[in-house]
């Protein structure tokens, strides 16, 4: 072996004597944990008079009172009448995606028992390519909770989307990284896109197979032979399943099945048929896929999913389960954390029972984090250059021209998320009901431009407009009239991104997210009241849908069916075609 090798295993030999050592009762713990009915996901028991001894951060040993061996030092935990969990793992969220900073994530996420996070970090590197997701990762390290990522393939509509995507190179040594856990979700229609983009994609997934990484996937709208095809390039897990059929046939594939209970969708109740089925659970999962402010400050995160979970008649210990070592195995870091074992780090929940998830302290390291409802501990600050905070640079002139005749192609609104392509005669006042106008401008400079119409958002007057879109670096800008439109363009220049409604000349509402045009790095109080002034003006205006901010924000990327539209126009998502607003009459 290599001297660093040889220095590695010495070193962490060490640790493992010394834990040895403290289970023996040779050496006294850190910290004894006493009287406590301790959860074991292995087999799913609630055992009773159980002591946990803590040493640097670790467990050496679990299991009834003993002889033990103490000494000043040593810190005692009464933990009589509390049921003592692993700290909980949430295996698919963004913390980059929510319009609150990561700082502000790991303030309001520590109170829910949540230890360890594996996040996707999309968002800012669909702006800011290598930076943006540099600066993030960096700021995930000596923070008082666990954070691992994914390395998003930053995935587009087309080519002409994924300009700002690293090289497979540029990516390599960022994969090699122990806190990257692998490849984040690949939406499945881009794994089998001909040419450079679906090639780029295809290499990324094998690189993280040969590294031993995990490949995540994001199967929404794909089943039987087409599914098995995308499995094939080693596709580990899918949060998109919205039934107990599609639970089923992934799990039947081999797939880790993500339940997604958060802000995005709430699938718990459409897949709670899956419980009643006779088979083995292990590979199901419970996560949040993010949630916003709105719903964290209302609810909480990955604890109000747990706790719905329980409501619709999960058993506690499989809920218990799915957020714990189902997740670490899936990642592969059931060596460490997700469960309360000797030799794991000692992230440990204490909750008064096992149907009442309501941390009364949550432990990380071996250090206590939170305790008497208040947090014991501060986010390390993230720092973010200037650069990242001067990406709203729409260059245009005038706007394109909207038609007044003729035929065209719309976006119609079939759900909150999913779109249809239609075609309306603007010379026919029945079929034109319903339209607004709808621009995406490109902002970070190329001065690229589509003016496309949308119908059934419900916008009755004035305009919106955001630069929080998905997948791509467009602003996208919906409105009833030219000046609100301009309006609100100039506004999110000014505010340097966000999101904006006004009427005419006046500002009514706005949201400033001035990081890479995505996020706030205010409190995340004044965030959530700030979205929430937005879907007030929205919604006392014509829009009736739930979140509309998400309808506008996701009309760029190919995660969701059926039309999308970009700065060079529509794209038909089943053929990546790209589609002219005017249709000819012939």
């Amino acid at each position: 072996m290599s001297g660093f090798v040889t220095r590695f295993a010495s070193d962490e030999m060490k640790k493992r004597i010394i834990l040895s050592d403290v289970a023996l009762g040779h050496i006294p713990p850190d910290t004894i944990i006493t009287n406590g009915t301790v959860f074991n996901v292995f087999t799913r028991e609630f055992i009773r008079g159980q002591s946990i001894w803590i040493k640097d951060g670790r467990i050496a040993y679990v299991g009834p009172e003993k002889n033990r061996s103490e000494d000043r030092k040593t810190s005692v935990i009464d933990a009589e009448g509390m049921i003592l969990l692993p700290g909980l793992i949430e295996g698919h969220t963004h913390t980059v995606s929510n319009r609150y900073g990561i700082e502000e994530f790991i303030k309001h996420v520590i109170p829910t028992g949540v230890t360890a996070v594996i996040t996707e970090i999309i968002e800012l590197a669909s702006v800011a390519g290598k930076d943006g997701i540099k600066y993030p990762v960096k700021g995930f390290t000596g923070q008082p909770i666990r954070i691992f990522y994914t390395l998003s393939p930053l995935c587009g509509l087309t080519s002409a989307e994924e300009t700002t995507a690293p090289t497979n190179e540029e990516l390599l040594p960022l994969l090699k990284d122990p806190k990257c856990l692998g490849v984040g979700e690949i939406y499945w229609s881009n794994l089998f896109l001909e040419g450079k983009q679906g090639e780029r994609v295809r290499e990324l997934a094998s690189m993280g197979l040969a590294l031993g990484k995990r490949v995540e996937g994001h199967t929404a709208g794909t089943s039987g032979r087409k599914l098995q095809a995308y499995s094939d390039f080693g596709i580990s897990s899918c949060h998109e399943p919205i039934n107990k059929e599609e639970v089923l046939e992934r799990l039947r594939l081999g797939y880790w099945v993500m339940i997604r209970e958060g802000s995005i969708r709430k699938e718990l109740l459409g897949v709670k048929g899956i419980f009643k089925k006779g088979i083995d659970f292990r590979k199901l999962i419970l996560c949040t896929d993010g949630v916003d402010p709105e719903d964290f400050l209302e609810e909480g995160y990955l604890d109000a999913s747990l706790r719905r979970a329980m409501k619709l008649g999960v058993p506690p210990e499989l809920a218990y389960q799915m957020v714990t070592i189902n997740v670490a195995e899936h990642f592969r870091l059931d060596h460490l954390i997700g469960s309360l074992s000797p030799g794991k780090m000692a992230d440990i929940l204490m909750i008064p029972s096992r149907r009442e998830f309501s941390p009364q302290r949550v432990m990380c390291d071996g250090k206590v984090i939170f305790e008497k409802g208040k947090r014991k501990v501060e986010p390390r600050k993230i720092f973010f250059p200037a650069r990242l905070f001067d990406t709203v640079k729409v260059r245009l002139r005038s706007l394109p021209v909207f038609p007044t005749k003729g035929r065209v192609r719309v976006m119609e609104i079939v759900t909150r998320l999913v779109t249809k392509e239609t075609i309306v005669d603007l010379d026919n006042p029945e079929e034109s009901k319903g339209l607004t106008m709808v621009l995406a401008l490109d902002r970070i400079g190329t001065g690229g431009a589509f003016a496309g119409f949308l119908k059934g958002f419900g916008l009755r007057r004035g305009a919106y407009g955001s630069t929080m879109c998905w997948d791509t670096t467009d602003m996208f800008v919906v409105g009833c009239d030219i000046e609100s439109m301009e309006t609100v363009i100039g506004r999110l220049q000014q505010i340097k991104g966000g999101g904006v409604y006004a009427i005419g000349n006046e500002v009514i509402a706005e949201f400033p997210a001035p990081l890479c045009g995505q996020l706030s790095l205010k409190p995340m109080e004044v965030v959530g009241e700030e979205i929430r002034g937005l879907e007030r003006a929205l919604r006392k205006n014509g829009v009736k849908w739930e979140k509309p901010l998400l309808t506008i924000e996701t009309l760029s990327t190919p995660a969701i069916p059926h039309l999308r539209i970009t700065h060079h126009g529509y794209v038909r998502l089943k053929d990546r075609k790209e589609l002219p607003l005017e249709v000819s009459s012939v």
